[in-house]
């Protein structure tokens, strides 16, 4: 399964890959699918990145989580790409893993234009709800790539992540 997702944003591509590639480890700042991350050296190191790679916890410390690491990193193209694999996930959880290139690209003006391109690799079985599974996967990415974009634009995480922390309190506290 791929596809490309595009956005313009009005921001520097400096600050943009800032914010992606050099504080890659904090995505639980501005990612509200995120509740935490935290730096794990599972990659190789590349010139000019301040991460080998990530854990993305998704639901709690013992739920699934996202290994990711970087695969290629050029920091003075401002490209990357990050293999994301999926750990501690119930028999039924339908992906192995996901591929992303990430370019990020000024586009004049004080904007920039940042591109992901996105790979899934599958299981077998899931290829009977693949139709359903991208259109996932196209939600999900627009709505990190929304997130990104609102946090770079404003200096605070969008509505939707600050609805998840509040969320999280509230469980925390119950």
């Amino acid at each position: 399964m791929r596809f490309t997702k595009k956005a313009t944003l009005n921001a520097s591509e400096e600050k943009v890959w800032n914010v992606f590639a050099h504080d890659f480890d904090n995505a639980h700042v501005w990612m509200a699918s995120v509740p935490n991350s935290y730096a794990k050296a599972n990659g190789e190191e590349f010139d000019g990145a301040q991460s080998a790679g990530r854990v993305c916890e998704l639901n709690g410390p013992k739920g699934i989580k996202a290994s990711e690491q970087f695969l290629a990193y050029d920091e003075a193209a401002k490209t990357c790409t990050i293999q994301i694999d999926f750990v501690d996930t119930p028999f039924m959880f339908p992906v192995v893993r996901n591929t992303v290139d990430v370019s990020v690209v000024d586009a004049g003006n004080g904007q920039c234009e940042m591109t992901w391109g996105f790979r899934s690799q599958i299981k077998p079985l899931a290829y009977l709800m693949w139709p359903l599974l991208r259109l996932g996967f196209g939600v999900f990415i627009g709505q990190i790539v929304e997130e990104l974009k609102f946090y770079v634009e404003n200096d605070s995480p969008h509505p939707r992540k600050l609805k998840a922390n509040k969320k999280a309190e509230l469980s925390a506290s119950a």
